[in-house]
């Protein structure tokens, strides 16, 4: 008969005090992020988490799992060479629309062309958080910031 070992959220989370701004969904989503961790039933060590440059990209620290905080958009790629070398472990990209999907974008399409056994959360708040407000890729036409005041004319909606 073998046991198995039960895991908690808490053991994938760090000693650090996450730094998000006050009602940030961030919290949620580490929160949900790391129960999900817990009921995977691989040990933190047994993970790797990669991420960039963003708001999102703090997730290594708030983690008790292998980190990784990579330059900005690579997070895909670095994460594929830690796949390659260790196909043992399970390794995640946490990024956000602008890491990912602006200035990654091409990394995160070759990430997915090549299919490597890596999961790829996106946290998508429409806006540059971390540089307080610009737009993103993803902030719906219209969106109106400091540096846009007369709204995005970009077509950039989710639809």
């Amino acid at each position: 008969m073998t046991t198995s070992t039960v895991f908690e959220r808490k053991d994938f989370l760090s000693d650090q005090e996450p730094r998000w701004c006050q009602g940030c969904g961030d919290y949620g989503i580490l929160k949900g992020f790391s129960t999900a961790l817990s009921k995977i039933g691989i040990s933190p060590e047994k993970f790797v988490i990669v991420s960039g440059i963003g708001c999102s990209s703090r997730f290594p620290h708030y983690t008790s799992a292998y980190g990784f905080h990579s330059i900005h958009g690579r997070a895909p790629a670095i994460a594929t060479g830690i796949k390659l070398s260790r196909p043992d472990l399970s390794v995640w990209v946490i990024t956000g629309d602008g890491d990912g999907l602006s200035i990654g974008g091409n990394h995160f399409i070759h990430m997915m062309r090549r299919n490597p056994d890596i999961k790829l959360v996106l946290l998508n708040n429409r806006i540059y958080g971390l540089t307080k407000g610009q737009i993103s890729p993803t902030s719906p036409q219209g969106t109106k910031t400091k540096s846009t005041p007369y709204g995005s004319v970009d077509n950039r909606s989710t639809r």
